[in-house]
């Protein structure tokens, strides 16, 4: 059967505009691939897995994501993964997919506990700015993407990032997990400065904007890259990136 589905989580736990950011970024994929929003219930019913080329979980929070799936929705997106499926985690997804989430520790809002998917096996370890607050823009700011691998195209570009890891460690990674791989990233690439400007509440500061806005270019490129990249049946970035 062919995969021509991807799935977006948007239940307990799935920020809003994150939501809204990423089914936007990914209808660009359109009408090759259908984009559907997925919960918990239907995950662990395995809706349609058989037909979904990429499984997607985006910002927000990531207990929300444990509550909703329970540990045999998080076994099923693991099973998905290890049988060829594609995953793309994002800022809370990120965490969710890892080894061992530890955000805030030893502040207010301290979440630290193993994880069950894990297709990264190590720790996701946040906030890197001070000053995140859940649903909001407060702590948010554009920041500077390198690759460190020169197949990776364009090898910068300036996106939108609100939390994430604490230290000089990679802010976007690809990993293999079974027969299928997935790609992990603490940035927010799938972030349009134009919808983040036309927000009615809580929008970025105008210096946010205007970085967002210089580099988008770039920002889109490597997002439709990366993306194509998770789509391609074909394609495993992780083979691809390791020196021959």
């Amino acid at each position: 059967m062919a995969r021509t589905l991807i799935q977006v989580y948007g239940d307990v736990g799935a920020g809003q505009r994150s939501l809204l950011q990423l089914q936007h970024a990914l209808r660009l994929f359109s009408p090759k691939f259908t984009v559907i929003e997925t919960d918990g219930k239907r995950i662990r019913e395995r809706y349609r897995l058989d037909e979904t080329a990429l499984l997607c979980f985006g910002g927000g929070f990531d207990l929300g994501y444990l509550r909703s799936l329970e540990m045999v929705g998080c076994e099923i997106v693991r099973d998905f993964i290890l049988h060829g499926g594609r995953y793309l985690g994002l800022c809370a997804g990120a965490y969710f997919a890892s080894d061992e989430c530890i955000f805030d520790k030893g502040g207010p809002l301290e979440v630290c506990g193993p994880r069950h998917v894990k297709l990264f096996e190590g720790k996701a370890v946040g906030p890197y700015y001070p000053g995140f607050v859940y649903e909001s823009e407060e702590g948010a700011c554009a920041i500077s993407v390198v690759a460190t691998n020169p197949s990776v195209s364009p090898t910068s570009a300036v996106a939108y990032f609100n939390g994430g890891v604490n230290t000089n460690d990679a802010a976007v990674v690809a990993c293999r997990l079974g027969k299928g791989w997935g790609i992990l990233s603490g940035v927010h690439l799938e972030y349009d400065p134009a919808l983040l400007r036309t927000a009615k509440t809580c929008k970025p500061t105008e210096a946010v904007l205007t970085a967002l806005e210089s580099d988008n270019a770039n920002r889109q490129r490597l997002w439709e890259n990366l993306i194509g990249a998770l789509l391609d049946p074909d394609c495993n970035l992780v083979d691809d990136l390791v020196p021959q």
